[in-house]
């Protein structure tokens, strides 16, 4: 029994353990659950627990919720490439904190991108507290590793994605080619200290900048993803619907 739940991972939080069990994408195995607590996110979380058949175990009022579960998937770049269109996916360059990784997850996988993808050596694991900053986001995002960044990035621009990359002074949604936005891409998006890496820059086909109305230079990374993640969703969505964009982003 010990060296079974040793190879098993912890994951904090009701809306992370939610969300793993409606993702159904790795098996949790039990939950605990303080004691008491008639919250709406723990009633839910006791309701799906229900459906799925997963036991739950009460402790001490005011203890956090925590669950057992499989290990986090991740897959390989080129299983991520050869999986199904639409493929538009957000890969992260030098992005080590969990918070932003977290954040970003949940921007995208709210605005309909279909993978996160992350370099072994320039990423933090998924751990508990990514999983709570995504709100669960990461367990319905597919996440794949790749040792060499610019090798995926290559690999993705041959079979046809639009590589986009968020930088300052970049060209503004509104003025860029919409068959490279609305089609299928991969967005970079670089670490706020140091941005992109030279090495990738000369594959991006369109730098992507956020009009700054203030006195600071930029957003953060994960403010960033935000804004160009939604604005994307919705120049896709105006094109399939033939609605007009928000002349205010003009």
């Amino acid at each position: 029994m010990a060296e079974r739940m040793g190879r098993l991972a912890v994951v904090e939080g009701a809306r992370p353990v939610i969300e793993a069990l409606r993702a159904r994408r790795r098996r949790v195995h039990e939950i605990r659950l303080p004691r008491g607590d008639g919250s709406p996110a723990l009633r839910t979380l006791r309701d799906t627990a229900e459906q799925y058949g997963v036991q739950v175990i009460e402790t001490a009022s005011g203890s956090g919720v925590t669950a057992l579960a499989d290990p986090f998937l991740e897959s390989s770049f080129e299983d991520l490439l050869s999986g199904p269109a639409p493929r538009r996916f957000v890969a992260l360059d030098g992005v080590t904190d969990i918070g932003n990784l977290g954040a970003i997850a949940r921007t995208a996988e709210a605005s309909g991108i279909t993978g996160l993808v992350l370099e072994e050596r320039r990423a933090p694991p998924v751990n508990p507290g990514a999983l709570r900053a995504s709100a669960g986001a990461l367990e319905h995002l597919p996440v794949a590793r790749t040792p060499n960044l610019r090798r995926a990035l290559g690999l993705a621009r041959a079979e046809g994605l639009a590589i986009l990359a968020a930088e300052p002074g970049g060209v503004f949604l509104e003025r860029a080619d919409p068959d490279l936005l609305c089609g299928e891409f991969i967005l970079l998006l670089g670490s706020e200290d140091r941005g992109i890496r030279s090495g990738l820059r000369g594959l991006v086909q369109v730098r992507l900048g956020i009009r700054m109305c203030g006195r600071i230079e930029s957003l953060g990374v994960a403010a960033a993803a935000a804004y160009l993640l939604v604005r994307l969703a919705e120049l896709r969505d105006a094109r399939e619907t033939g609605a007009k964009v928000n002349p205010g982003a003009e």
